[in-house]
């Protein structure tokens, strides 16, 4: 049996970026396969079920698709260099960083991939040409490519991103990136200098999208150099064995960030759950939860819009609030009174979820 685990995925993937980081600072024995419309035909969809990556193989051929999940499953057999801080404050803010991450940095990652057409367009047609049909001839790889850049640019409207609110992502965006550069200028990690679960929830978008693609690459390498040579960290880690801070400590500079954090991503996250909440009314445990339930309202900085209410995000905020609430009363009273400061002296993990999910094969199901 082979000891090597296999990624099938693709470079322009934001979670392909965000698993790949972590094999590499585990320094786990594993191959990349790129996800071609074959690898899809004969070994995504029969073994997953669902037409996503990145999926991992593992030596005894079990395929585990979502990101989170494979992290999880990974840090079950891989447990030294621990990416959880064991102390309460860290660990939440790990997990914090990590569903802020995967669930709102898609904003400025769509945004800056899909609004500058002069700057990435030929640039993203071949990505995506090369990753669908790597043995084709280039001019059948950028034709391909524009089809599927036809299907993803559909995406960035629905998911929030309009002529009402671009300035305002994109004046967050700058705001949030040298909040990092001050950060890095500093130490090499979210929380020291050994990367947690939320630098590699931060990876995904900050790698995939806004380091490689050529305009916000460029914007990124001349106003955060410091967030560009983090990237650089991330991929090439495997040498790396630092610690996370003394004393359950969080850098000052991040403070700005979960400011932010809870006033914006944290009402739109509380939002869906709610139509979580409403749509399982009419439901029995098991049933699969559809992907989007509708549109909702949500804000960044000034302006306001609609945007697809997502279900995965409470599966994340779940996890949150499950070690959350695993600590002891000492540990969970000083968590609570640090990130009440943030949420206008409120509790923001004082949640009561009436309808809980779970993944069950490789699918959202009503728990």
């Amino acid at each position: 049996m082979s000891q090597f685990y296999t990624l099938y995925g693709a470079p322009a993937s934001l979670y392909t970026g965000k698993v790949r980081a972590y094999l590499n600072y585990k320094n786990i024995p594993y191959q990349e396969q790129i996800s071609s419309m074959g690898v899809y035909k004969k070994i995504i969809l029969p073994k997953t079920g669902v037409a996503m990556i990145p999926v991992v193989k593992s030596p005894e051929e079990e395929y585990w698709q979502d990101s989170s999940v494979i992290l999880d499953k990974l840090e079950q057999r891989f447990p030294s260099k621990p990416i959880l801080p064991e102390t309460p404050k860290q660990r939440v803010l790990a997990l914090l960083f990590e569903i802020y991450g995967d669930e709102w940095l898609r904003l400025p990652a769509m945004h800056y991939r899909w609004n500058f057409p002069e700057q990435n367009l030929e640039f993203i047609k071949s990505e995506f040409g090369a990753s669908v049909a790597p043995s084709m001839p280039k001019f059948i790889q950028r034709w391909l490519g524009k089809k599927v850049v036809n299907k993803f640019s559909g995406y960035v409207e629905p998911l929030g991103i309009t002529q009402d609110n671009i300035s305002a992502i994109e004046s967050w965006y700058e705001e949030f990136l040298s909040q990092l550069n001050e950060l890095f200028s500093q130490q090499d990690f979210l929380l020291g200098s050994a990367p947690s679960i939320g630098d590699f929830g931060l990876m995904g978008p900050l790698y995939a999208h806004l380091y490689r693609d050529p305009y916000p690459g460029q914007l990124m390498k001349e106003k955060a150099p410091n967030v560009a040579k983090w990237v650089e960290r991330m991929n090439n880690s495997k040498d790396i064995n630092g610690e996370f801070l003394p004393n359950d400590e969080i850098p000052e500079a991040l403070e700005p960030i979960l400011n932010r954090l809870f006033s914006e991503f944290w009402p739109s996250l509380l939002n869906s759950c709610k139509n979580i909440e409403e749509w399982a009314k009419d439901q029995v445990p098991g049933s699969r939860l559809p992907r989007m339930l509708g549109m909702q309202e949500f804000h960044i900085g000034n302006a306001t819009a609609q945007q697809m209410s997502l279900s995965y995000g409470q599966w994340m905020l779940q996890r949150v609030l499950g070690h959350y609430h695993d600590l002891d009363e000492t540990a969970k009273s000083a968590t609570r009174q640090y990130y009440s400061s943030f949420n206008n002296g409120q509790d923001p993990f004082d949640i009561t979820l009436q309808a809980k999910v779970k993944f069950e094969r490789n699918r959202l199901v009503l728990a």
